[in-house]
């Protein structure tokens, strides 16, 4: 018969995934836990309803990482922290050689471990995470669009891992790293004052370090990013915080 309705049977996994991903910004916007709690719901789904070996089972086992990452940051229970980092897991485990996927599947367990490492502080936890943000640079393409983006989180967890246990070396790599992101980063891009105010948080960990000489740069980076930043951005008021610290410690030391 023609001219009738589609029939609406279940959702196709594909279907469900990106449903999970409509909640999920929905969530992002209202705050709204019922919207968080179906996207969990919608993942399982899609995961549930592909074979192991599909590449589309990895990345719904990665969303729901990512899911649970979430509700850890809104809920505070451990339980979601943990059902993040195996679902994370779960999620490269699965990857089939050749997923282009991988990459990003790393990427979310490495920001789960840098949560589980700001929660309770194993060293093993952020040296996970640096090595996923290594191998994800193994198997990214300089030119892809997430390069940059991963430098710059292997710098942050670098920087992370140098405040809880000095190691002059992290520090060191962490520049390089930061350095790097922002050379990737167009002017243009939305991202460039972001990068702008990482590197300068490293060159600030290396003045916080001792070695004062690099209190300039990093003063003129976050200055720059300060004229780079829309008027309405929430990190405006801690970059102006910053750049003033480092004006004074400026003037302490005479640098």
């Amino acid at each position: 018969m023609s001219g009738g309705g589609a029939d609406s049977g279940p959702e196709a996994p594909d279907d469900l995934l990106g449903t999970a991903d409509r909640l999920r910004l929905a969530y992002g916007q209202t705050g709204d836990m019922s919207l968080l709690r179906g996207a969990v719901t919608a993942a399982e789904q899609a995961r549930d309803r592909r074979p192991a070996d599909d590449p589309r089972h990895a990345s719904a086992l990665s969303a729901l990482c990512m899911l649970h990452r979430l509700r850890w940051e809104r809920e505070r229970d451990e339980r979601q922290l943990e059902r993040s980092l195996a679902y994370g897991r779960q999620a490269v485990d699965a990857s089939p050689p050749g997923d282009p996927e991988l990459g990003r599947h790393m990427s979310s367990l490495a920001t789960s471990l840098q949560e589980a490492f700001d929660h309770r502080g194993r060293l093993a936890d952020i040296d996970e995470a640096i090595g996923l943000y290594r191998a994800c640079l193994d198997v990214l393409a300089t030119d892809h669009p997430e390069y940059a983006g991963t430098e710059s989180n292997l710098a942050n967890a670098l920087l992370r891992r140098a405040r809880r246990h000095p190691d002059p070396a992290a520090l060191d790599e962490a520049v390089r790293y930061a350095r790097a992101a922002l050379a990737h980063t167009p002017a243009h891009d939305p991202m460039h004052p972001v990068r702008l105010v990482n590197l300068g948080g490293a060159l600030a960990g290396l003045a916080q370090s001792g070695r004062i000489r690099h209190l300039p740069e990093a003063q003129e980076l976050y200055e720059q990013a300060l004229r780079e930043l829309p008027a309405s951005h929430p990190a405006r008021t801690s970059v102006q915080g910053t750049v003033r610290q480092l004006r004074s410690l400026r003037r302490t030391f005479g640098v």
